[in-house]
């Protein structure tokens, strides 16, 4: 799961927490980092190899009477810290793949994007709660019954939402891909039409340069015909007015 770890706390009381620890120990020393980071105006972080951690702070103003401590003014007036904490790995995507389009983040900004809503989603969850009792008197892990499996399906929701993204892209993707194939179909059919007409243009020369050829032929053969007639009428006429008088005289 990318989203590995996180934790709800009351200053330093860590009120639930949930996740795994299948690197050998990392996740629990990264957890363990960015739960001791003093609180500061910003978000906190920390990294230990391809891990990531972030807190994120919020102050409420109500001050529970029973909370050990000095009983002064102006301690009651100062207000309870609560932190939301979470461990994810580098490759964590974001839930909505429009802010990667939108302002093109890298993939480790992508991935702290992801983390930050995650916990932003905590907070709001987390508002009703914090001020029952065990959120306001309780101990260490004072409402790991109750918050626990919230913990747990928010960052199966999460990771969830992080796969279909990777899916939405890769479907994005591809559908791109089939666009740009169907386009070139649609150029290479007209390429095709445009031969298609060619031939066609091509097979109607060929058809009148066949019969121009045949006319021309016709009209030789009739030149040749009309020459050897007047030739042969020629010859005969000559014959005749040579030999015609010549059988004359004879008979006479």
């Amino acid at each position: 799961m990318p989203l590995l770890w996180s934790a709800a706390t009351r200053g330093a009381v860590v009120l639930a927490e949930c996740g795994e620890d299948h690197r050998a120990g990392e996740v629990l020393r990264i957890a363990q980092r960015i739960l001791r980071k003093k609180p500061t105006p910003g978000w906190e972080g920390e990294r230990f190899g391809s891990l990531r951690a972030l807190k994120f702070h919020v102050y409420s103003t109500l001050q529970p009477e029973s909370l050990p401590g000095p009983s002064s003014s102006s301690t009651a007036r100062e207000p309870i810290l609560w932190s939301f904490c979470c461990v994810y790995d580098v490759d964590f995507p974001e839930i909505q793949v429009r802010f990667t389009r939108a302002y093109h983040l890298g993939s480790t900004q992508h991935s702290h994007a992801a983390a930050r809503g995650f916990l932003e989603k905590l907070a709001l969850m987390s508002d009703p709660l914090r001020s029952t009792e065990a959120w306001l008197h309780g101990g260490t892990l004072a409402a790991q019954d109750s918050f626990a499996p919230t913990l747990l399906q928010r960052m199966e929701q999460a990771s969830s939402g992080g796969r279909l993204a990777m899916v939405s892209s890769k479907v994005d993707e591809v559908r791109s891909i089939m666009s740009d194939n169907i386009e070139l179909l649609l150029q290479r059919g007209d390429q095709l039409d445009g031969l298609d007409e060619k031939a066609s243009n091509m097979n109607r020369m060929a058809h009148a340069f066949r019969r121009r050829a045949r006319d021309a032929k016709r009209f030789q053969l009739w030149q040749q015909a009309k020459f050897g007639l007047v030739v042969g009428s020629a010859i005969t006429v000559g014959v005749a007015i040579v030999v015609v008088p010549s059988v004359l005289a004879v008979a006479l």
